[in-house]
């Protein structure tokens, strides 16, 4: 991973919010859900803001007062989580924001190495009732007017 890597939400089957500093992440396409709280919520912030991994180092590193060697370890072990579990995917594309990132991190706190929480319990549930893609394309009969004729 290069300190210049950025990475993105898979959008095609990931859906996330942030609620009070914590990541709350929905695999759609196999139900296993995630979350990320402490500093993990705020690298999550970071990756959908477009935050290059050296620029996601440095901020991290300033407000938790630790070193940088200790944050991008860290960042690279939960990258490779969120990547394996098809999360998120390495970028290349510059931020959309522009090159200079300029975001407060609001959390405070002790600086805690920050680990992706797995939830596979509902898997079997949306396989039970996938999502059906393209079923906002669909025609639908009306009922009432099949049973008029």
């Amino acid at each position: 991973m290069s300190l210049h890597t950025r990475f993105s939400v898979n959008e095609g089957e990931v859906c996330a919010k942030v609620v009070d500093g914590e990541a709350i992440i929905i695999n759609m396409s196999n139900g296993i859900y995630y979350s990320l709280d402490g500093v993990g919520g705020v690298i999550w912030e970071m990756i959908e803001r477009g935050y290059t991994v050296e620029e996601m180092v440095t901020a991290i590193s300033a407000h938790y007062k630790v070193s940088p060697e200790t944050v991008k370890l860290d960042l690279e072990c939960l990258q490779r989580d969120l990547v394996q579990e098809n999360i998120v995917k390495a970028s290349t594309e510059k931020s959309p924001q522009g090159e200079t990132q300029e975001w407060q991190i609001r959390q405070n706190g002790s600086y805690e190495s920050p680990k992706l929480n797995i939830y596979r319990d509902m898997g079997n549930l949306l396989a039970l009732d996938p999502p059906m893609p393209g079923l906002h394309e669909m025609t639908w009969k009306d009922p009432a007017a099949e049973s008029t004729k």
